[in-house]
């Protein structure tokens, strides 16, 4: 997912292999933990893994439409991008992906392979909701991943929502929580909430800026790592 200046909800997604970058997964690590991916978009994060038999669930907004509608939205909204990002390719770090028309090529094959996933497990893999409050009870979850939803948009999410969002991913994991990037949208500075987030909920959680192999906007190379106390 991703949230356009005008308020719109782009349908977007990241694929798994650049998950495994932003957020220093292993893949051996995964097999035996209950996951959720929130908010995932048109990720192929959750559908790699589920071919593979693991335990992934994905969240977004925007699920639950049909899988017809789903289609329609992924291409709209990735070519209306595409659109508007061109000419900004000096912005950007182009060590993942070999250039701009690769890019184009992996991000076709991420929602291809996310709607082929959709089509199957819809309604149990593919839950429609939205941080602060998500349909899980306590300790659901083992690890639980945010991607290019908190912090980046801290000029229209404020700090409430981010507070509120961590406590509500901190109540569904039995362990950790993961956010990548904590960069503001503009600039490449961290997000100004973090320290008082840290502060405020250091009684709850222990909070630790790790160094990521990934950075597709210049600067977001950490991540936020939350461990459950």
């Amino acid at each position: 997912m991703h949230k356009g200046k005008n308020g719109k909800i782009w349908f977007l997604g990241r694929s798994y292999q650049e998950y495994v970058k932003m957020f220093s997964l292993k893949e051996e690590e995964l097999r035996d933990i209950r996951i959720l991916d929130c908010a995932a978009g048109a990720s192929s994060f959750t559908p790699h893994l589920l071919k593979k038999g693991y335990d992934s669930t994905a969240v977004d907004i925007l699920y639950g439409k049909s899988v017809e509608e789903t289609k329609q939205q992924c291409v709209n909204d990735f070519h209306t991008l595409m659109k508007m990002h061109a000419g900004l390719t000096h912005k950007v770090d182009w060590s993942f992906f070999q250039d701009p028309e690769d890019m184009v090529q992996q991000r076709i094959s991420v929602y291809e392979e996310f709607l082929d996933s959709y089509a199957q497990y819809k309604d149990e893999r593919y839950i429609k909701a939205a941080l602060p409050e998500l349909p899980f009870g306590d300790n659901s979850f083992d690890l639980v991943l945010s991607s290019h939803l908190l912090f980046i948009y801290e000029d229209r999410l404020g700090y409430d929502f981010h507070r509120d969002s961590i406590l509500e991913m901190l109540r569904i994991t039995s362990s950790e929580v993961r956010i990548y990037p904590i960069l503001k949208l503009h600039g490449e500075s961290e997000s100004s909430f973090l320290p008082s987030l840290m502060d405020e909920l250091g009684d709850k959680a222990d909070f630790n800026m790790e160094k990521v192999d990934y950075q597709f906007r210049r600067g977001s190379d950490e991540m936020l790592k939350i461990n459950k106390k």
